[in-house]
């Protein structure tokens, strides 16, 4: 395939978020005095994914309103204290960049949320597309959840869905890549695991972080690539 421009899920796949996170949760829910149970912690794993208020309410069986103060005390306690990158993350988004390819964000993340973790990361450099929370009122597994990402790519780089890949690390963002008809490739450095594999996933789209993804774009696309990676 020709591939032009790649997609990334932020939370996993870029930014080490998936096993933190549930220890950030679980000191929330003690200071709020919510129970967090091992039941609890099955189902976040299970939901991960879903937009961050929502994921605590169903997980830990909480109100609306409780689930939103957690989730808002959660995105100021990553600011100040923001989670690491995956390790080689960085650099594989700089070569994707510097080979020419198009780095676009899909997140359920609040856009001020993003910009100021970007500042703190120096980030901002490495994608042209941002969808956030207030771009799109859909969510994955929902393929409209990439319509708002797919019209800026085709308006401003001329990307169509068939020349772009989605890098996900939930089933939940599977099943949306393949219902939006995107080549999706699935990273194990989110609550994704091996065994959970769909049959229709191929066992090559199964890489163990995103610093394996320059290879399998070198592998994968049928255009030019002017910069190894090393």
């Amino acid at each position: 395939m020709i591939i032009k421009a790649i997609i990334y899920d932020f939370d996993g796949p870029v930014n080490d978020s998936f096993r933190e996170g549930l220890r950030r949760i679980k000191w929330l829910c003690a200071v709020n005095e919510v129970r967090y149970t091992r039941e609890a912690r099955r189902k976040l794993t299970e939901l991960w994914g879903i937009p961050g208020a929502e994921l605590l309410q169903r997980a830990l069986d909480i109100t609306e309103i409780l689930a939103k103060k957690l989730y808002s005390d959660w995105e100021k306690l990553d600011l100040r204290d923001p989670m690491p990158l995956v390790p080689g993350a960085k650099e594989a988004l700089f070569w994707c960049r510097k080979n020419g390819f198009v780095n676009a964000l899909l997140t359920t993340r609040n856009r001020q949320n993003i910009n100021d973790i970007f500042e703190r990361l120096d980030l901002h450099r490495e994608f042209e597309v941002i969808s956030a929370k207030q771009d799109v009122e859909y969510r994955k597994p929902d393929p409209r959840a990439f319509r708002f990402i797919l019209e800026a790519l085709g308006e401003r780089f001329g990307v169509t869905r068939n020349t772009c890949i989605f890098v996900g690390d939930t089933i939940v963002d599977f099943n949306a890549g393949q219902a939006a008809a995107i080549e999706t490739v699935m990273v194990q450095t989110g609550p994704f695991l091996l065994k959970q594999a769909p049959k229709e996933l191929k066992l090559e789209n199964i890489l163990r972080s995103v610093d394996e993804l320059p290879e399998w774009i070198m592998e994968h696309h049928e255009g030019e690539i002017s910069h190894d990676y090393k």
